[in-house]
């Protein structure tokens, strides 16, 4: 393509841009290593960014100069949307980022850099929307850019949604009241007779019935699976099975609706739901409920200085800032607090207590959904749910090497330890992932079929981790793995 575009330098730089993807598009790479393709993967991927940064740019520039009045539209938003072919949403996103953008500094330097990754920027762009909080989010604006560069995505949306919901108790507590007021549940019909559910409730509420309906849909599996085998002996696959995965789900919900979780299985086997929360939310919850006012969260002022000590500097990835950092006021704090430590030295789980640890806020499922507190204290006074409360590393509890697999309450312990697999890049739910040993039971060290010896692991990463890979967790909780060749996969 030849620009159109009236200066001459800008037009040469379009030009030469798109001469450089031409020959990205055409060169016929293969990678011959994961190391290779990872590299070229976050260098294609910071270009991505900072062509989106610059496309950000001119919509902004095209708000400021209120140039799109003249043939009517009626925003930059809306021109841009024309003009690039977007759809409403799209649109919306980047318009979105756009305002944030300008009130966040670093947030704009880091995504025009390509540090910064837009899906990143956009979430930022959705906490800023909330009026509430937006202040205090560009008050934060260094330390939480710089957690949004270094954490995996899904660690950094959580931080983000927790930070948030300490910020704005009200509001997140509001909500939640809101949920359960409107909750519903209906079975509208079809013309031909079928049927189909529609509803919905409060966060516990709705975790509760997912628990119920989800033990009942391993069930039919089972069923299904035993079936199989019965017919078709040790060749049965999946494949083999009698039902879909949705018919099996649809007769689940059939059978705890029929019959009930109780009526059909006895109070012995009644399903059990796990709310885990940190120990001060708790108490600033409960405390709350009796009337007294124990005032805003502290951890919302330190947290992303209290969370960027746990982080290392940034990884060589191709995204580095080219901009050379101002020189920080001495300010008196513990070690484990300053941005830019080195890496929190890994340690062998077993060989004490961790130096530090994460912020220290939980509040959800045993699979990392967030909940509101206060749903959450009020179903362990009157509901049937169990309380888990974490410990500085997300270590549950210690119970001995007496038993050599993790089972029952061991079981669940390792499993809320993390809200997914603990491999990189992995995210499999810790609700269907293994329990193993981080030291081998069987190993030199005799590994303790402790939870804090223990990791949520997904099948196929578990199979893999016995051909030398390694898995371990640092003193911030923080989990690490290591190819067989002693290098940490990134």
């Amino acid at each position: 393509m030849v620009s159109k575009v009236s200066d001459p330098v800008v037009a040469g730089a379009i030009d030469g841009i798109d001469a450089g993807l031409g020959v990205l598009l055409a060169d016929g790479w293969e990678p011959v290593s994961c190391d290779e393709a990872m590299v070229r993967v976050r260098e294609i991927e910071a270009l991505g960014r900072r062509l989106h940064a610059a496309q950000l740019g001119v919509l902004a520039a095209i708000d400021r100069s209120g140039v799109f009045r003249a043939d009517g539209h009626a925003s930059a938003k809306v021109m841009v949307r024309h003009g690039a072919n977007l759809s409403k949403a799209a649109a919306l996103r980047r318009d979105q980022v756009a305002s944030m953008l300008q009130r966040m500094p670093h947030a704009e330097a880091a995504h025009a850099e390509g540090r910064l990754g837009t899906p990143q920027a956009e979430r930022i762009a959705r906490t800023f929307a909330n009026g509430r909080v937006r202040e205090a989010l560009v008050d934060a604006d260094e330390a939480m850019v710089r957690a949004a560069v270094m954490l995996p995505y899904p660690d950094f949306d959580a931080a983000l949604t927790d930070w948030e919901r300490l910020v704005d108790e009200d509001g997140a507590g509001d909500r939640a009241e809101r949920n359960d007021a409107n909750r519903d549940f209906r079975m509208p019909q079809n013309l031909d007779g079928s049927g189909r559910f529609e509803g919905g409730g409060g966060g516990v509420d709705m975790q509760e019935i997912e628990d119920v309906w989800q033990r009942q849909v391993r069930r039919e599996f089972e069923a299904d699976w035993a079936e199989a085998r019965c017919r078709l002996g040790d060749a049965a696959t999946v494949d083999d099975l009698v039902r879909t995965d949705g018919q099996r789900r649809f007769d689940a919900m059939k059978t705890c609706m029929l019959r009930g979780d109780l009526a059909e299985y006895g109070v012995s086997a009644r399903t059990c739901t796990d709310l885990v929360i940190d120990q001060p939310t708790f108490e600033r919850h409960l405390a709350k409920l009796f009337g007294t006012d124990p005032g805003p969260d502290p951890r919302a002022v330190t947290w992303w200085d209290d969370l960027a000590g746990t982080l290392g500097d940034e990884p060589g990835t191709g995204c580095e800032s080219t901009v050379e950092p101002e020189p920080e006021p001495e300010r008196e704090s513990a070690p484990d607090s300053v941005p830019g430590d080195a890496p929190a030295p890994v340690r062998k789980p077993g060989n004490g207590p961790p130096e530090g640890g994460p912020v220290g806020f939980r509040c959800g499922t045993i699979d990392g959904r967030p909940l509101d507190p206060t749903e959450v204290v009020v179903a362990t006074l009157i509901g049937h749910v169990r309380r888990v409360v974490t410990g500085a590393d997300a270590v549950v509890l210690d119970m001995g090497r007496k038993a050599r697999c993790f089972a029952g309450a061991r079981q669940g312990a390792v499993r809320l330890s993390h809200p997914m697999c603990t491999w990189t890049g992995c995210q499999v739910p810790a609700s269907e992932c293994q329990s193993d040993h981080l030291d081998g039971f069987g190993g030199p060290s005799e590994g303790r079929t402790d939870p804090g010896n223990g990791a949520p692991v997904c099948g196929r990463h578990n199979r893999l981790k016995e051909q030398g890979y390694a898995v371990v967790r640092d003193r911030h909780g923080r989990w690490h793995v290591f190819r067989p060749d002693g290098t940490e996969i990134t």
